[in-house]
């Protein structure tokens, strides 16, 4: 039944009193958005090194020839530089994972270094690991790996020693800095690693700073009508406001470990803190006109004090973004680099291919290259010449 069908009079005043309901939510995040207008502030430029990672996006990087379907894990700095590759197959077990902490060809160096220094293994990082390989679960147990990996990343970028920074860098995250991947018990040791990390690096004066900056939020979502109506960032300049703890409390329905850090968490009955959380979120909006895009920004706890100077040369590399306007460049820039082209994902698709054919026979590789060759679709191909 189309719209043209309906009794739209009827249709009308249902919608209307069905947002009566939910109208006493808006006034209250208009409230939240009257106390964050009195608190923004803005953005002065502050000159520094801006590096960021990407991992590619899963579904950019999937080589399918069913039943085969392989994931690459791939982690691009802003730079250019391969930080982490690997390859998972849709079928791989929890327990193939262990191979890529050891040395052979399935090392994944990065996460080989944050097992040793957490002194566990792949699979004791999280639980969403054990459904490797189980059918309707594995996506997400990959889709977790990915987000490890890319911890794993930060990690060896804001620890490793043997690593040269200047004297001001920013370490920026594709993505808040927070996690679900984890288990409550080894976020606390991660978040402990990276404060011993960061503290040696000063000890050498190098000031180096986490960032993660998204796309969108829940925080975001939430508030973004209310930000609107108020006019909180409608500002012919770069401007930030501090998200208070209980207005972002308000817009999560995830438990408190995804809120807290170890400055808030509560100690449980066996003295230990619960939380998956090192950032502090900010909204930033880093142009300078005053319909320009608004992100959120997590600042690592510990360097929250210094937001004004952080956001502050998060908004010279924001500045240049392209193609999305005012939108971290260095961002941008590993995902260029992350993302693989058409024809190099074909050139993968064919070692995939290759791979299927040196185990079978040579009359039963004949066939499944020429199922291959001669049995795509005419018209798919058509389309994408065109």
């Amino acid at each position: 039944m189309s719209l043209a069908n309906f009794d739209l009079d009827d249709l009308r005043a249902k919608i209307r009193t069905a947002y009566r309901t939910d109208d006493p939510i808006l006034a209250r995040f208009r409230a939240y958005a009257r106390q964050m207008k009195t608190k923004v502030r803005p953005l002065r430029l502050y000159s520094v090194n801006a590096v960021s990672f990407v991992s590619s996006d899963g579904g950019d990087n999937r080589l399918v020839f069913n039943p085969a379907v392989v994931e690459l894990v791939r982690v691009v700095d802003s730079r250019g530089n391969q930080c982490a590759l690997d390859a998972i197959g849709s079928n791989t077990p929890s327990s193939e994972l262990e191979k890529r902490v050891q040395s052979g060809t399935d090392l994944v160096s990065p996460l080989q270094r944050l097992c040793s220094d957490l002194g566990t293994t792949v699979n004791d990082l999280s639980y969403l690991l054990s459904s490797m390989g189980v059918p309707g679960k594995s996506t997400g147990a990959i889709r977790c790996y990915r987000d490890i990996v890319e911890w794993a990343v930060l990690y060896e970028l804001a620890t490793n020693p043997n690593l040269q920074w200047g004297g001001d860098t920013i370490l920026v995250r594709d993505g808040l800095l927070r996690t679900k991947s984890f288990k409550l018990n080894i976020f606390p040791k991660l978040d402990r690693l990276f404060r011993e990390g960061i503290a040696a690096y000063a000890k050498r004066n190098v000031r180096l700073s986490l960032v993660g900056v998204a796309k969108q939020s829940a925080v975001l979502s939430r508030l973004a009508v209310a930000l609107e109506l108020e006019g909180v960032f409608h500002r012919d300049y770069p401007c930030y406001v501090e998200v208070d703890a209980d207005v972002e409390a308000e817009c999560y329905n995830y438990d408190r470990t995804w809120l807290s850090t170890y400055e808030t968490a509560d100690t449980d009955e066996d003295g230990k803190q619960r939380y998956q959380s090192m950032g502090k979120m900010f909204l930033a909006k880093f142009g300078d006109r005053p319909f320009d895009g608004v992100w959120p920004v997590d600042i690592a706890i510990w360097d929250a004090p210094n937001a004004e100077r952080v956001l502050g040369q998060l908004t010279v590399d924001a500045q240049q973004g392209f193609p999305i306007p005012d939108y971290p460049m260095c961002i941008q820039r590993a995902h260029d680099f992350a993302k693989l082209t058409g024809l190099e994902v074909e050139i993968l698709q064919d070692i995939l291919v290759d791979g299927m054919c040196s185990t079978l026979s040579g009359v039963e590789s004949e066939r499944l290259l020429r199922m291959k060759h001669l049995g795509q679709s005419l018209a798919a191909l058509r389309y994408k010449e065109g």
